[in-house]
């Protein structure tokens, strides 16, 4: 394996994870191709095709030639309710239809991409009934983006029951970059330390851009076959409270699993630990000096 496209790895502006990966990969000796609608901000060296991947023709031509395929692009905004979500509901599934689609008609046998921490109750107005969460747990999404990323989760399963290709879903939690001016900046953390409820919309998950990266070439190169979904996070929580005393505040009735640490992330990533190799090594206690 020696040429990867790279789908939405520009980046945008405040959200640069695909630049991330696409850089981790160039580091590794990977030739990249990236196809996006946005110039690239950063990696010269990686081949740049300005695509629309809403059109299949575009992708289909574009992909050609690849070993395997690493699909970001998307309407990367979730939102709390399916009401406003029409629009990023038809592209995100639209384009991961192209880009599937397109990988199993040029033989291309891999295919990792972006899935979401959202398929599985983001933002949890209804509490989980246990935490940590797990892969297997049942998709609970409530707002277009996560509904978008349930069935695309679905469409991989249907494309490789019929054609045997490997779609590897990683299931981002919300991404925190060590850079200031981004969206997520771990400098931002501190003031929502004393006001945890603000952050139990994804059960305190985070996940450094580094450790994506990680995550992507960990799925690239793994043995695993089939239709298969992982979370990825960080090992901790964002908060400098106990999960015992989180979960307390704001799920009073949510039970914590037997052995987990008072500070381990409660969106749990065994699976991709297992399975992947992922090993998560950022973070904002690190990054910020609190330990």
């Amino acid at each position: 394996m020696k040429k990867i496209v790279v789908t939405g790895g520009s980046g945008s502006p405040e959200r640069g994870v695909g630049a991330s990966i696409v850089r981790d990969l160039l580091d590794r000796g990977y030739e990249v191709r990236n196809l996006d609608i946005l110039p690239p901000r950063a990696n010269p060296q990686a081949e740049y095709r300005q695509v629309d991947l809403s059109h299949y023709g575009d992708t289909f031509a574009n992909l050609h030639g690849a070993d395997a395929v690493v699909h970001l692009a998307a309407n990367a905004k979730p939102d709390f309710d399916h009401f406003t979500g029409a629009q990023r509901f038809h592209l995100n599934t639209l384009m991961a239809y192209n880009v599937f689609q397109s990988a199993v008609a040029l033989g291309i046998d891999r295919v990792v991409w972006a899935s979401s921490e959202t398929v599985l109750g983001f933002p949890y107005d209804t509490p989980p009934e246990l935490v940590p969460t797990h892969d297997d747990d049942p998709p609970i999404p409530t707002g277009s983006y996560g509904i978008s990323k349930a069935v695309v989760e679905n469409l991989a399963e249907h494309l490789h029951r019929l054609h045997g290709t490997t779609f590897i879903g990683l299931r981002f939690s919300n991404v925190y970059y060590d850079n200031a001016g981004s969206e997520t900046d771990y400098q931002d953390l501190p003031p929502f330390w004393d006001k945890p409820k603000e952050k139990k919309f994804n059960l305190w998950g985070y996940v450094d851009h580094r450790d994506i990266a990680q995550g992507v070439y960990r799925a690239l190169t793994s043995s695993v076959t089939g239709a298969r979904n992982y979370t990825l996070a960080a090992a901790d929580t964002n908060m400098k409270m106990t999960n015992e005393e989180l979960v307390a505040l704001c799920f009073p009735g949510t039970r914590i699993r037997p052995g987990t640490g008072a500070h381990d992330t409660l969106i749990g990533i065994d699976r991709a630990r297992e399975e992947l190799g992922y090993d998560p090594q950022y973070s904002w206690r690190d990054i910020l000096g609190e330990n």
